[in-house]
C-alpha cells in the first residue's frame, strides 16, 4: 500500500446542514426541481429550439459519444424520439476498448448518424497522461474532458451549430466533490510545461479561456444535459440498448476506455485515498435505484485490479517497477500549485452567472467557483 503523505490537499469540501444534509444531495434536490419537474415538457421546448435554429444547416446539434450507456442511449433519443440531425463525434486517446469503439459504430450506422472521429498521437497523449502522474496531482485524466469539450466548440464553429447535447445523468453519476477535481486549459499547459516531454502536444486540443467564453457568447446554447429532464434509469437503459442495438456493457462506470478503468480503479484509490464508487452508488441511492445498504455493503468490497491490467498500464507509459513505485509514492500536490485561469475567471464572474443563467454553461460551475473562492484568492 502507498503512503506518499500529504493527503491534506485532498479537499473533499463536503458541507452538512443543521439536519446532516449535505451540499451534494442539495445539490441532487435543486437539479430535481429545475430539469425533472415538468421535465418532458421542458425538453420538449428546447428540442423545439434546437430545430428551429437548425433549419438550412447541415446539423441541429452535436452530441459526444463514448461507447458508454449514458451516451449511447443519448443519441438514440435524439435521433430515433426527437428527430434531430446529429453529429456525433468521439476524442480516441488511444486506449479506446474494442467494445466501446464496437458499441459507437453499432449506434452511428444503426441510426444513420455523421460520424467524426478525432485519433490523438498515442505519443503526445501518453507522454501528457504520464506528465500529470508525475506531477503527483489527483486531477488525472481531465485530458480527455478537455479535449471533449475543445473538439466540441470546433466542430460547432466549424459547421454553425448552437446546441451540444452531452450524456452526463446526476442520478447515475452524481456529483464530484469540488475538492476532487480540478480542470482548466492554463492548468494542463502548466503540468504539461513542468513534467512533460514533448515540445509540442498538437493532437490535443486544449481549450484556452479566451475560445472558451467567446465561443459560449456566440453560441445559443450549449451543454445540453438531455437525460437530466428525463426519469433515466440506467439498468433498464443497458438492457433496451443490448436488445435494440446488441450494445455490449463494458464491466463498469467508464470502464470502456482502458486509461479512464486504470486512474479511477487503481491510481485514484490507492495514491489519492479517492473511491469514486461513493459517488455514483450516492447518486443512484438518492434516484432510487440503489438499496442504501446494499451500497454500503458493496463499498466494502475493496477495488481489485488485475496484475495483467496494472503491468499492461505500466507497460504502455513506459514504467518501471521501481519508477512506478516512486511516481506513487511522491507526495501529493495541489492544483493551486500550478498556473490556472482561476484569477481570469474570477474577474469575470459576473459574466459568467449571466452566461450559467442563460443556459450556456452549467450552474455548477460557477458554483465550484464560488465555493473555492477563498483557495484561489491565495492563486492570485
Amino acid at each position: 500500500m502507498y503512503s506518499p503523505g500529504s493527503e491534506d490537499k485532498i479537499k473533499h469540501d463536503i458541507e452538512f446542514d443543521d439536519k446532516g444534509i449535505c451540499n451534494i444531495c442539495h445539490m441532487h434536490d435543486k437539479f430535481e426541481r429545475n430539469f425533472t419537474n415538468n421535465g418532458k415538457a421542458k425538453l420538449e421546448k428546447i428540442i423545439e429550439k434546437v430545430k428551429e435554429d437548425g433549419k438550412n444547416k447541415p446539423y441541429d446539434c452535436i452530441l459526444g459519444v463514448s461507447g458508454g450507456c449514458d451516451s449511447s442511449y443519448c443519441l438514440y433519443l435524439l435521433k430515433e424520439v426527437y428527430n434531430l440531425r446529429i453529429l456525433a463525434y468521439y476524442f480516441d486517446n488511444t486506449w479506446s476498448t474494442d467494445i466501446a469503439v464496437s458499441n459507437i459504430q453499432k449506434m452511428v450506422s444503426a441510426l444513420d448518424v455523421d460520424y467524426y472521429c478525432h485519433v490523438a498521437d498515442n505519443h503526445e497523449y501518453t507522454d501528457a497522461e504520464k506528465a500529470f502522474l508525475e506531477a503527483s496531482v489527483a486531477d488525472q485524466n481531465i485530458l480527455v474532458d478537455i479535449n471533449y469539450g475543445t473538439l466540441s466548440l470546433e466542430l460547432m464553429e466549424k459547421y454553425d451549430i448552437n446546441y451540444s447535447f452531452e450524456g452526463h445523468s446526476y442520478r447515475t453519476e452524481g456529483t464530484v466533490p469540488f475538492g476532487w477535481s480540478f480542470m482548466d486549459g492554463k492548468y494542463i499547459n502548466s503540468v504539461l510545461s513542468e513534467y512533460g516531454t514533448c515540445k509540442e502536444y498538437k493532437s490535443l486540443p486544449i481549450m484556452t479561456a479566451e475560445f472558451w467564453l467567446e465561443q459560449l457568447q456566440k453560441r445559443k446554447g450549449d451543454r445540453l444535459r438531455l437525460l437530466y429532464y428525463l426519469d433515466y434509469d440506467k439498468e433498464k437503459t443497458k438492457k433496451f440498448l443490448i436488445d435494440k442495438f446488441d450494445w455490449e456493457w463494458y464491466g463498469g462506470h467508464h470502464q470502456e476506455n482502458e486509461y479512464t478503468k486504470f486512474i479511477k480503479t487503481y491510481i485514484l484509490p490507492t495514491k489519492f485515498g479517492i473511491d469514486k464508487r461513493y459517488v455514483e452508488f450516492s447518486a443512484l441511492v438518492r434516484s432510487g435505484q440503489m438499496d442504501r445498504n446494499q451500497a454500503l455493503k458493496d463499498l466494502q468490497e475493496p477495488l481489485e485490479v488485475d496484475d495483467k491490467f496494472l503491468d499492461y498500464c505500466k507497460k504502455r507509459l513506459g514504467y518501471s517497477d521501481s519508477d512506478f513505485d516512486i511516481m506513487m509514492n511522491k507526495p501529493i500536490r495541489s492544483y493551486m500549485e500550478f498556473e490556472t485561469y482561476i484569477p481570469y475567471f474570477l474577474e469575470r464572474i459576473d459574466k459568467l452567472k449571466i452566461l450559467a443563467d442563460a443556459g450556456k454553461l452549467p450552474s455548477t460551475f460557477v458554483e465550484k467557483l464560488l465555493i473555492r473562492r477563498d483557495k484561489m484568492l491565495r492563486v492570485v
